[in-house]
């Protein structure tokens, strides 16, 4: 031990001395000592050495505490009556108590945290829990959590669910129960903090949170510091965005209670921006819950605990609204100087979806009084009068709102609403308030005022076109009303265009106009594209786009050659080379000045090669078609030419947790159509496009002369450089799409010689900057180039559905350029690892991680007792403490140098991935290699920030989808892995993102196979040790939902689970066993995630060429993986919740119950009948909602292409009714039977619909006494039911006796002919049915006992043909069995046989007997062929055809002799019913 050291510890022993004068000059040295530089290294080196006989800094804090303790009794113990200068001097020692403790915590922990978290919590917790320690120290020793532990990310994530829930209740007791000194805005600031850290680093604590915000908010209306209110508000935001999709019901009920005081806060208050925003965010989130996707009833999705109350709060609230953007027009009218005139977004949006509400009721006006967001109570109309108001509700608002004024900040605010409101509900706005709108906004657009409105007039104009685009109900007069005003808003337009304030917005009106060919373009037009009316833009090409797409370009127009003052030769100059010399920024030779200025095609940046499809499409005969054929839906990416007002309103507007909602309460159904089979069709259209040479050869002149222009300016930067040799890539990969030239031609072309020099120029700029990296200027420089790079790598991926289609683009990148580029990433890396030496921190928790075997729980990570280590700790200012630590991820972690780093990272791995499999000027596997390289150097740490992101980058995109990453790179990719995971294994943002970034490494090609054994094992043990943690409760719902993902994927590439199998603790868990596991999560969002793709346990994903196809697993596969599910979701019903959760979870879980075999049931004909009749047993056993079921078995019936749920019911009824009389419990029975989902109202509906099938079942079962228990229902005489189900009931029995007759009897045929005596001895007796009525019954009968008997037919593809079963080797492997009871086809030829042979008449067959009456051969043949037209089941209509086969083989076997005259007819039949058969084939 060191010499100062020796004297810290000496200091130390006499801290808790008895003489106060004595520990006050100990606490002098002592913080004299601390500061030492030596004693400081040595204590850092002891603290990492964690040697428990040293000194280090725990130790020094246990001496502290007890300091701490002696002064805090002596305090304690003092006289309290004392003079005010002694209770003064008594304030300041406890201050200066406090003061110690913050200073010693923040100088041990300054060059990273030193101290255990759990020996300060603890310290903190005892401290705080004293009601005179509390008082003396409470406002310090809460800084110091709040900044020395809540703002430190390696304490965030050791703290416990425990002591979070610890904390929680300490300071929810200081803040509803405060004392006179306590400090409510800093307890409100650490109420923010923890519900954060309890919210994303822990689960479990909601009905705490709850209880709290429930109370807290009661008391916002007296709360006089809006800070606090603020914090809370916060905080409250925070959990409900969390825990609203586990407990959507309880979030409304809180909503619904504190929504008054919010509001009153609002009106009456007049809160400041920051608190206002977080009351907005409140009510936004509220409407969402309340009504997802706009949802206005319960029966489409909406949802209110009570919807009288909440009905009354939205008027509330939308009278609050209007008044606020009234004031913000009055507050713009007399505000002096330049003031923002838009509202801002929030309050647009909650504004639009209020209207949306109340807009479409009867209600035109309501009345409000002044009280009426006083109280909870306010929608009672108890209590003394108050003063009322009359408040006007519908589209009449909104066209007040845009008339009643001219100035800006009274129209401003109401533009904007309407045009969410429009854009978000297009579907609400009624028809004839179309005309009316679009009439005041033309006025207003006409007008051509000052000011900033024309913006947003012409961006509401924008989404009213998509709006009329989607209408299909406008009748012909307002057609003509609203062609006429889109042909003036049209002109209007046009002329807009020239101000630069307006150019993008019209560019998006005129581009909705054409979608929705509103009107016809002119000339005027087409001429904003051939003259410099204006420059190329994104808006100005997108609109292009969508007119070659929707119109026919002029071939020759006026005005063209006038603009351009040029004729081609002796001919004027096109329409289409005008426009490509407008794209191009064209100009001749003797028009070129000096210093001008770079065309804007090579500054700017364009949708992914829109303007090269451009081009080339304005050099083929058809436009249209051309367009047609790149924009066609085989590229995978979106429409190059969409603008915002096409994006898909569901993924703007609306949030996952919406879409959840609805789910749950199947208002919008699971994605059935994904479990039919889908081809990509690969039918290309290139061979009608033909290309006009001479065109193409004026596109190639112009595309030179481009770079001519390039090459005879004074400086073009590489960003530019870049830019041009793309557009001319893109142009020659057009014309190899459309086969006008090969790729090995355009290699060779003097246009690809020149791109392949500007690339050669930039990397010649790369080799020049990467030795002034530290200046500014080449650093942004060199950003900005690699930012373009991999924008155009990714428009060439993105356009042409394959990485391979890149190849084009990449070959004009020499070797040199690449390895410059891996130079920089080098260089910078080894920058960072400098400047960052901070960073370094060691662990001191061992938690056996990796403990593999033993009783204790462990996490699965070797990991040698690495945890999280914290980079450039340093006490936070009070600005940026109150919202918990900052991740590692965070953006503000990193410098410049860093982000241009991971810039080229990313670009050289996405060009690593697309060149695998081509032939280029660098050799891809060295590049990867040198990537690789920089996580394997000695300085990489993956506890840094930077290095961090790197090596994510690398997981995500380094491999490729179509090209085998080698194993050793593969091996090298996730060595570090397990350490990673180890290392961030308790901070849950980082778990969530590190499973997002290995799912590419799961779907690469030929990670299954041999060579990556030990990949897979890497990537199972990370995978297996994170599902270990979520049993164990250590993993939030975020990264269990990551982990479906992953095993999601593992399940699409190994269906089989041939090698997806994890080992924990000595033992083997397939993941299709696994997977089923999360179907009982505690989480709803991970339960549905796991339930939408339960369809991989039943089918696998082939891919072949471009075609897609859905395969179905094994039977066996299948029948484990129904059994599994099954299992596993009804256990998930069987929850143990308190009262206030119980709703909730009854109705999600319900919901993941009915996904989950509604989606069996449509991708699994196996397991069809099996999952119906677990629905129907659910009915019964969880009391589910038949109205619900029905909704589910609707969609799925039509999925299944039945004709309607009845009809689908029905074709399994005698399964179900089989299965359901089989169950043990006697509370089976048919009055328990859920009829109602056969549309029948009552039992007695269902008894004389459906006894047909249900008195044979009965008869089967021995059941008598309910065969008349159904006649008394229905009013009917129980002998004549049984007589008309006789042929069914025989054809159930006589196969038992046939098939005992030929082979004897053996096994379960016995057992079966046992009960069939039993039965046909009951109908023999004479109180029943009599054997005299039997037989003729039976005779009478016998063409329906014939086709009842066939219709047993089945047999099993897994019975041998060599047993007489011929029909077998038509049967398929997933021909799923009939309605129960079956036999294979010897049973019924034998039964057949046997009828024949019991006949009176002793005929030779079968068929003898029925050719005495023609007509019952008929009969057989028409009630099959109607039995096959009326199935919707494919696998059915294959069984019907083999019993059909089988009846026609014994008719032709005997129709030489005549079958009573019918032979004819027979043949005739057989011919026609094959005919139909093959022509209705799928």
């Amino acid at each position: 031990m060191s010499l100062v050291l020796h004297d810290l510890y000496l200091c130390c022993r006499q801290l808790d001395n008895d003489k106060a004068t004595e520990r006050k000059k100990e606490i002098e040295k002592f913080k004299r000592l601390i500061r030492s530089p030596e004693a400081i290294e040595q204590l850092d080196r002891n603290s990492e050495s964690k040697h428990p006989k040293q000194l280090n800094w725990d130790a020094v804090f246990r001496f502290l505490q007890r300091y701490i303790q002696k002064e805090t009794e002596c305090l304690q113990a003092a006289n309290p009556n004392v003079s005010a200068t002694t209770q003064a001097n008594r304030q300041k020692k406890m201050q200066e108590i406090g003061s110690i403790m913050k200073y010693f915590i923040r100088w041990a922990n300054k060059r990273g945290p030193r101290l255990k978290c759990q020996d300060l919590l603890k310290h903190i917790m005892d401290t705080l829990q004293n009601r005179f320690s509390c008082a003396a120290y409470g406002t310090d020793y809460s800084s110091i959590l709040l900044k020395d532990i809540l703002s430190v990310r390696k304490y965030w994530c050791e703290i416990s669910q425990q002591q979070w829930s610890d904390l929680m209740n300490l300071y929810f007791k200081m803040y509803l129960r405060p004392s006179k000194d306590t400090n409510r805005v800093l307890v409100a600031r650490i109420i923010h903090t923890l519900v954060r850290g309890c919210c994303f680093q822990s689960e479990g604590l909601t009905s705490t949170l709850f209880e709290f915000f429930a109370k807290a908010m009661q008391n916002a209306r007296q709360e006089q510091v809006f800070a606090v209110i603020e914090h809370i508000m916060s905080a409250l935001n925070v959990f409900l965005n969390v825990c609203v999709m586990n407990c959507r019901i309880r979030v409304c009920k809180l909503g619904e209670e504190v929504f008054p005081t919010l509001l009153c806060v609002w009106t009456q208050k007049r809160p400041q921006d920051s608190l206002k925003e977080e009351i907005i965010e409140f009510f936004r989130l509220q409407l969402r819950a309340h009504h997802p996707k706009g949802a206005k009833t319960q029966e489409k999705g909406a949802f209110a605990a009570d919807w009288l109350k909440w009905q009354h709060l939205l008027y509330s609230l939308y009278e609050t609204i209007v008044s606020e953007v009234s004031h913000i027009g009055s507050r713009g009218k007399y505000s002096a100087g330049m003031r923002h005139v838009a509202v801002k977004d929030n309050l647009v949006d909650l504004a639009a979806d209020i209207c949306h509400q109340l807009f479409g009721q009867d209600t035109k006006v309501f009345v409000s009084s002044v009280t009426d967001v006083d109280s909870p109570q306010s929608h009672s109309h108890q209590g003394t009068p108050s003063k009322r108001r009359r408040v006007e509700l519908g589209w009449e608002v909104v066209r007040d709102g845009l008339q009643k004024s001219q100035n800006d900040f009274d129209m401003i605010p109401w533009l904007q609403i309407t045009t969410v409101l429009v854009a978000k509900y297009p579907s609400s706005v009624p028809p004839n308030e179309l005309v009316a709108i679009l009439t005041i906004l033309h006025q207003i657009l006409s007008q051509q005022r000052r000011g900033e409105r024309i913006p947003y007039v012409l961006r509401c104009l924008s989404e009213i076109a998509v709006c009329q685009r989607l209408k299909s109900t406008l009748n012909t007069a307002q057609r003509l009303d609203l062609q006429k005003l889109w042909a003036k808003i049209w002109a209007i337009t046009l002329r807009s265009i020239s101000s630069q304030q307006t150019e993008v917005e019209s560019f998006w009106l005129l581009e909705a106009i054409l979608h929705g060919s509103l009107t016809v373009p002119d000339k005027d037009f087409w001429k904003i594209f051939s003259c410099s009316t204006c420059q190329p833009s994104s808006s100005a090409v997108k609109c292009l786009s969508r007119a070659l797409a929707k119109c026919t370009l002029p071939e020759q127009m006026d005005g063209v050659a006038e603009h351009y003052l040029i004729t081609v030769g002796d001919r004027p100059q096109t329409l289409r080379e005008a426009i490509m010399r407008w794209l191009l920024g064209y100009r001749a030779e003797e028009d070129i000045e000096e210093n001008v200025e770079l065309p804007s095609v090579v500054r700017r940046d364009f949708p992914n090669q829109l303007v090269s499809q451009i081009l080339v499409v304005l050099s083929l005969k058809d436009c249209r078609a051309g367009m047609d054929f790149f924009h066609s839906p085989l590229a995978e990416s979106a429409l190059a030419g969409e603008s915002p007002a096409e994006v898909d309103k569901g993924n703007t507007f609306f949030t996952e947790t919406e879409q959840l909602f609805l789910q749950t309460t199947f208002d919008e159904t699971p994605n059935y159509s994904s479990t039919v089979v889908s081809v990509k069709k690969t039918g290309s259209v290139a061979s009608r496009i033909s290309v006009k040479h001479v065109l193409k050869n004026r596109l190639e002149e112009y595309l030179l002369a481009l770079v001519e222009c390039l090459r005879s300016a004074a400086m073009v930067p590489p960003e530019c450089q870049v830019r041009c040799a793309d557009l001319i890539i893109g142009v020659l990969r057009c014309y190899s799409d459309i086969g006008v030239t090969s790729e090995d031609d355009a290699c060779t072309s003097a246009l690809f010689q020149k791109a392949k020099s500007f690339i050669q120029d930039a990397g010649e700029y790369i080799s020049t900057a990467k030795n002034k990296l530290n200046e500014e200027l080449k650093l942004s420089s060199l950003k900005t180039m690699v930012t373009v790079c991999t924008k155009c790598l990714h428009s060439h991926t993105k356009h042409w559905a394959k990485r391979s289609s890149s190849a084009l683009f990449l070959q004009l990148f020499p070797a040199r350029f690449m390895n410059d580029l891996v130079q920089i990433c080098k260089q910078l890396a080894a920058h960072s690892g400098k400047s960052h030496n901070a960073c370094e921190a060691k662990d001191d928790i061992q938690d056996g991680f990796r403990e593999m075997q033993g009783n204790g729980s462990g996490d699965f990570f070797d990991d040698n007792d690495k945890t999280l280590e914290v980079g450039d700790y340093s006490d936070s200012s009070d600005s940026l403490v109150g919202t918990g630590a900052k991740s590692i991820l965070a953006e503000e972690n990193l410098t410049k140098h860093d982000f241009l780093l991971l810039d080229t990272l990313r670009f050289l791995c996405c060009c690593t991935a697309a060149g695998q499999v081509h032939v280029l000027s660098f050799r891809s596997s060295d590049i990867r290699r040198k990537l690789l390289m920089l996580i394997e150097e000695k300085d990489h740490s993956i506890s840094k920030s930077l290095h961090l992101h790197m090596y994510l980058i690398l997981l995500k995109e380094l491999s490729s989808e179509e090209c085998v990453l080698p194993s050793d790179d593969f091996s090298i990719l996730v060595n570090p892995l397990l350490d990673l995971c180890s290392t961030y294994r308790s901070d849950q943002e980082v778990c969530s993102v590190i499973l997002t970034h290995i799912l590419p490494l799961l779907t690469v090609q030929g990670i299954d196979s041999d060579e990556m054994t030990d990949v897979q094992g890497k990537l199972l043990k990370t995978i297996g040790a994170f599902w270990h943690l979520s049993k164990e409760r250590k993993c939030n719902a975020q990264v269990r939902a990551a982990l479906v993902r992953c095993m999601k994927a593992l399940l699409e590439k190994d269906p089989h689970s041939k090698w997806t199998v994890l080992s924990i603790r000595d033992e083997e868990f397939p993941v299709s066993e696994i997977y089923t596991e999360f179907l009982r999560d505690t989480h709803h969002q991970v339960r549905m995630l796991a339930a939408m793709s339960v369809s991989r346990l039943f089918q696998e994903v082939q891919i072949q060429d471009q075609s897609v196809q859905l395969k179905a697993l094994p039977v066996k596969l299948q029948q484990k993986a129904f059994e599994n599910a099954y299992m596993k979701v009804q256990a998930g019903m069987r929850f143990q919740n308190s009262a206030e959760e119980l709703q909730d979870e009854k109705c999600n879980r319900k919901a993941t119950l009915l996904t989950v075999i509604s989606l069996i049931m449509c991708c699994s004909p196996i397991c069809e009948k099996q999952a119906l009749f677990a629905i129907c047993q659910s009915l019964k056993e969880n009391k589910l909602d038949p109205t619900l079921v029905k909704k589910i078995l609707e969609t799925v019936s039509k999925c299944l292409t039945y004709r309607s749920l009845e009809s689908f019911m029905v074709s399994h009824l005698d399964y179900l009714i089989h299965e359901w009389l089989r169950m043990a419990d006697s509370s089976y029975n048919l009055p328990a039977f859920p009829y109602v989902l056969l549309n029948c109202s009552n039992l007695e509906e269902f008894y004389r619909s459906y006894y047909k099938i249900l008195v044979p079942h009965l008869m089967v079962n021995g059941k008598l006494e309910e065969v008349k228990s159904i006649a008394a229902c229905i009013k009917g005489n129980w002998k004549e039911l049984l007589a008309d189900c006789l042929p069914k009931i025989m054809a159930y029995i006589l196969p038992c006796f046939a098939y005992q007759d030929k082979n004897g009897s053996d096994g379960d045929m016995a057992q079966q002919r046992e009960n069939a005596s039993k039965v046909f001895d009951m109908l023999k007796e004479d109180d029943c049915l009599g054997k005299q009525q039997i037989d003729l019954l039976s005779h009478n009968s016998l063409p329906e006992i014939v086709v009842e008997l066939l219709n047993t037919l089945y047999d099993s593809p897994d019975q041998d043909a060599g047993y007489g079963i011929e029909l077998v080797k038509f049967s398929g492997a997933m021909d799923p069995a009939p309605n129960p009871p079956y036999f294979p086809s010897p049973v019924i030829r034998a039964t057949l046989e046997y009828i024949s042979s019991c006949h009176k008449e002793k005929f030779k067959s079968l068929v003898a007997i029925l050719s005495k009456n023609p007509d019952s051969i008929q009969k057989i043949l028409l009630a099959i062929s109607k039995k096959a037209v009326d199935t919707s089941s494919a696998y059915e209509k294959h069984r019907i055809l083999m019993m059909y086969r089988l009846f026609v083989n014994l008719l032709l076997k005997e129709i030489k002799d005549g079958l009573g005259g019918v032979w004819a007819f027979v043949l005739r039949d057989v011919i026609y019913s094959l005919i139909h058969h093959i022509n209705s084939w799928p």
